[in-house]
């Protein structure tokens, strides 16, 4: 069982596989999690992936990244983020400051149509999984609909996590 978040990414590269192969080019979503418990995640990647059952972790997707939706006049989104690497300046953030720091990071490929700002949730996690010391950090999550502007502009960037910590499982771009 998982006992700290950064462990996910250690756990899903031990058991995910393409072909019979171990993937290392994959990249995750946590929904939310808790210590100690099942981390309900999606998880893309450019060929389709194959995780051994494991106690620790419930993949609500598990499948190769899918092709942006036809109508990109109003494409769903959700994004879990994390903006800043430090966490005093991630502290109470407003929901214009989140909209706006998003839209930058689209950098013209689409633009918001509308959206709603949470949950948000803290994150707590050790640097590494010897230390005992456990730091936090404010997380939040984003979604609503974009039309899109350009197409392999927006294909490109949701293929990287955006903003901090993807490790935790921060800053997938999902598209509905």
């Amino acid at each position: 069982m998982l006992s700290d978040p950064t462990q996910v990414n250690t756990a899903l590269s031990r058991y995910l596989t393409a072909g019979g192969e171990k993937m290392t080019n994959f990249f995750y979503r946590l929904e939310w999690y808790r210590i100690g418990i099942s981390i309900p995640m999606d998880v893309y990647s450019e060929k389709m992936p194959v995780l051994q059952i494991r106690p620790e972790c419930q993949l609500t997707h598990c499948e190769k990244l899918p092709e942006l939706p036809a109508d990109t006049e109003k494409i769903g989104f959700k994004i879990f983020i994390i903006p800043y690497k430090t966490a005093s300046k991630n502290e109470d953030l407003s929901d214009d400051f989140i909209k706006s720091w998003f839209e930058k990071q689209l950098k013209g490929s689409a633009t918001i149509i509308d959206s709603e700002l949470g949950p948000n949730n803290r994150l707590y996690y050790r640097l590494k999984p010897e230390d005992t010391e456990i730091k936090q950090i404010q997380s939040y999550t984003l979604r609503g609909h974009l039309k899109c502007n350009d197409v392999k502009k927006l294909d490109k960037i949701r293929c990287k996590p955006l903003g901090y910590y993807d490790d935790l499982g921060c800053g997938l771009l999902l598209l509905e």
